[in-house]
């Protein structure tokens, strides 16, 4: 039994610096062809993929995203919840499906597939040969996402993907996760707060000595100051609103 992308999934890292080598439309189709066939619920195919190749919207993306990796790379996607396509459908149908689309769980769907059919791409994409880095970061103005994107309602870009030749002085390296026993639970939630207690502590120190390691003593905070202080702060709270805007979570 092979466990080829057993291995070639256990050495994900996110890529930062890519060599100015375009990837070609064939290879994006059929990146984008494996990306179709994650499972999707209910077959209702919920996603589109831009690829923004125009310069002058990349450095628009880039202006949303503070990320210089989205002008510098191989190929740009944005992953889209699509309902506009459902909408025309329901224009043609007896049915109003409206109400489904615009509810929450319709949102949680859209983000399945699109999150499902990412991670095909971009496992496919490292079994080319190349790298890729998910960019939640155009989340930080959706309105001017939608705008540069020219996405109707019921669109929503949830998130983009810088794809490319890692540069040769590309230094990642996969960083440790939590452990098995924390995130794999059998039959229930295993609610022992103590036992989950000690295994972060001790995850933390995994983590403090990766940075340490990698940085030479720059880097030596662990995991859990990482989420505290990510968390603690207010992220993106006009998020309701665009969501609306976009004509989502309507219930």
């Amino acid at each position: 039994m092979s466990e080829y992308v057993y291995h070639l999934a256990k050495k994900h890292h996110s890529v930062r610096k890519f060599k100015s080598e375009p990837l070609t439309r064939e290879t994006v189709g059929k990146l984008i062809e494996a990306g179709q066939m994650a499972s999707t619920s209910s077959y209702l195919q919920t996603t589109t993929v831009i690829g923004v190749e125009d310069e002058a919207k990349k450095l628009a993306l880039k202006e949303v995203s503070g990320q210089p990796y989205v002008v510098d790379n191989g190929y740009l996607l944005v992953f889209v919840i699509d309902y506009n396509r459902h909408s025309i459908v329901n224009e043609q149908q007896s049915s109003d499906m409206t109400t489904s689309f615009q509810s929450v769980e319709g949102l949680l769907v859209g983000t399945v597939d699109a999150s499902l059919m990412a991670q095909n791409i971009a496992l496919t994409a490292e079994d080319m040969g190349y790298g890729i880095v998910y960019l939640g970061s155009l989340r930080n103005d959706v309105e001017r996402v939608r705008e540069i994107l020219d996405l109707p309602e019921y669109t929503f870009p949830l998130f983009g993907m810088a794809l490319g030749v890692p540069a040769d002085d590309e230094n990642g390296s996969p960083k440790p996760r939590l452990p098995l026993e924390h995130v794999f639970h059998v039959d229930t939630y295993n609610n022992d707060r103590e036992t989950h207690r000690q295994q972060l502590a001790d995850y933390d120190q995994i983590v403090s000595d990766y940075y340490n390691e990698r940085t030479q003593g720059k880097r030596t905070e662990t995991w859990s100051e990482q989420v505290a202080n990510f968390m603690s702060s207010k992220q993106r709270l006009e998020m309701d609103q665009w969501l609306k805007n976009a004509g989502f979570n309507k219930e």
